[in-house]
């Protein structure tokens, strides 16, 4: 029918009216946080970024965890069964990677090379998830369940940007906010994108050879989403590198030195989690501890 050959070679309607309501939202920050008098304001563009980043990793971190729960497991065929909600996720998905690598572009502060990279291959990987209803099953999880540890990055890199809303002596309430999201985002990330993530990796190896061998459609699409995944799973493991490198200093190094180094050693921001990822991110970002 027109209608199906319309969204085979289009974006859909209600990934346009994703877009629209992700930028629409940026802007509306934007202009808010710019005519404010707040120590946000003097940089509004990442700022509204980060809060359009928060709710859109909110909904794909709650909508893909329900998913993966409920109904993934419904879907008997892996690479090539349909759910719906799984490709709204994917329509979801795509629209928000095409904001935040326009975004990343704009604004300074996000225009880092592995963040344009990155939103440009999960933006191609969520739009064929989309188009051809492939994969749909494990783009619940790539697309859904990893990005509830990218929740707490946002407070994260909030943070980090600003650094004296996390001054413990200035604002006691936000120095905890900041601490507690560092160790959220620390232990979601090794245990859902370091341990649980390849895990899944290999079952979905093993479903794509087998929909290779067999001659299964799309095997070129599928082909690249498996180079894909070995580089994305790479990055998870150089990140979690960092992360418990970070954890290391916090808890080892940190309470060996004396007071006065301790004070300048905590004050040096450590090497960091690129903020794409993902979910789920840009570099130089302390992971735990730090002031």
């Amino acid at each position: 029918p027109f209608g199906s050959r319309w969204r085979m070679s289009y974006p859909s309607l209600r990934m346009l009216g994703f877009m629209a309501v992700v930028f629409g939202g940026h802007l509306a920050c934007y202009v808010l946080i710019r005519c404010s008098n707040l120590t946000t304001a003097r940089n509004p563009g990442f700022t509204a970024h980060q809060i359009c980043f928060f709710f859109s990793m909110l909904y794909c971190a709650v909508s893909g965890c329900w998913l993966w729960a409920n109904r993934a497991h419904d879907l008997k065929d892996r690479v090539y069964g349909h759910l719906h909600a799984a490709s709204v996720l994917c329509e979801f998905n795509c629209a928000f990677q095409i904001y935040d690598l326009i975004v990343s572009l704009s604004v300074p502060t996000l225009r880092q090379t592995d963040r344009i990279v990155h939103h440009t291959v999960a933006g191609i990987l969520a739009f064929w998830s989309y188009k051809y209803s492939l994969l749909l099953y494990y783009s619940i999880f790539f697309f859904g369940v990893s990005e509830v540890s990218s929740v707490f990055l946002t407070f994260v890199e909030f943070f980090k940007e600003f650094p004296t809303l996390r001054d413990e002596g200035l604002n006691p309430f936000l120095h905890q906010v900041n601490e507690h999201s560092r160790t959220m985002f620390a232990v979601l990330f090794i245990a859902i994108r370091v341990v649980y993530w390849p895990y899944i990796s290999m079952q979905f190896w093993f479903d794509s050879l087998g929909a290779l061998t067999g001659g299964g459609a799309h095997p070129v699409e599928i082909t690249c989403v498996c180079l894909a995944n070995i580089g994305l799973t790479l990055l998870q493991f150089h990140w979690g590198t960092i992360i418990l490198r970070q954890i290391h200093k916090k808890l080892c190094v940190n309470r060996r030195l004396p007071l006065e180094e301790k004070k300048v050693y905590s004050s040096i921001d450590g090497p960091g989690l690129p903020m794409h990822m993902h979910s789920p991110h840009k570099e130089d970002t302390p992971l735990m501890g730090g002031t």
